[in-house]
């Protein structure tokens, strides 16, 4: 797993964030790496969901746009966003959102857990997540802004069992975490996004603690687990548009 972190050199203005939607930022992405391999760019997009990476916006404290996290969990999609970038990085590609232009100032890539350093994970009984980005779970027609932990941890899950190594899972893990994990902690506010010039996107952001009050040592490791793993791959809805941001801060 790799974390890619793509900082911006404005040319003009810094970038305006009011001026910046998610849509805009999925395209960007994505024009990036068609122009440095189109083909690599078709397999990603077409990837079927869940897609092995996820995208955040890092946003200076004046609600600059400063660049972009975006976080990989194989190493074909880590590579293919890696070598892009950098690729624009060396040709000083001129990228635009809206009218506002800038370069690529940086890429530094970070690596994450492998699969194995995941599945040791240490059994405990909590964990703190951060909530970067706006947050926010499918519910019926709507969307659900609360942190429930069945919600939260269900997507790390999914993306295990899609792209990770074979691990048996206890029977009805997510019914174990249904009823023995609890938000003991939190300081969190909804915040709102736009997607599009006409659609907004409105989650949760900030600190969650959890406690699970009981649990065997193979249930208690795979929450662990997945609590890492959603630092990469996001939680809820349009983890590839920069929703649902997780940092993890292990053991509150």
């Amino acid at each position: 797993m790799k974390q890619i972190t793509i900082t911006f050199a404005p040319l003009q203005s810094p970038i305006n964030g009011r001026y910046v939607t998610a849509r805009g930022l999925h395209g960007l992405l994505f024009n990036a790496l068609k122009q440095a391999d189109p083909d690599e760019a078709t397999w990603l997009h077409g990837h079927p969901s869940p897609k092995p990476y996820s995208m955040a916006p890092l946003y200076t404290e004046a609600g600059h746009l400063a660049g972009l996290r975006v976080s990989a969990i194989d190493e074909r999609s880590s590579s293919l966003l890696s070598r892009a970038w950098s690729w624009h990085g060396r040709r000083h590609t001129t990228f635009r959102l809206g009218r506002q232009e800038f370069n690529v100032a940086n890429v530094r890539d970070t690596d994450g857990p492998g699969w194995l350093q995941l599945a040791r994970s240490q059994a405990r009984h909590q964990m703190t997540l951060d909530f970067l980005s706006p947050t926010a779970f499918k519910q019926g027609p709507g969307h659900l802004t609360l942190p429930l932990p069945r919600n939260v941890f269900d997507w790390p899950l999914r993306v295990w069992e899609r792209h990770g190594p074979p691990h048996t899972l206890p029977q009805d893990w997510t019914g174990w975490c249904d009823r023995n994990v609890f938000v003991t902690d939190h300081q969190i506010q909804t915040a709102t996004v736009n997607i599009s010039q006409r659609e907004q996107f409105t989650g949760f952001v900030g600190r969650v603690s959890f406690t699970a009050h009981q649990g065997d040592e193979l249930q208690l490791a795979i929450w662990q687990a997945l609590g890492q793993l959603a630092g990469f791959c996001g939680v809820g809805h349009k983890t590839t548009m920069g929703m649902g941001a997780v940092g993890w801060n292990g053991v509150s």
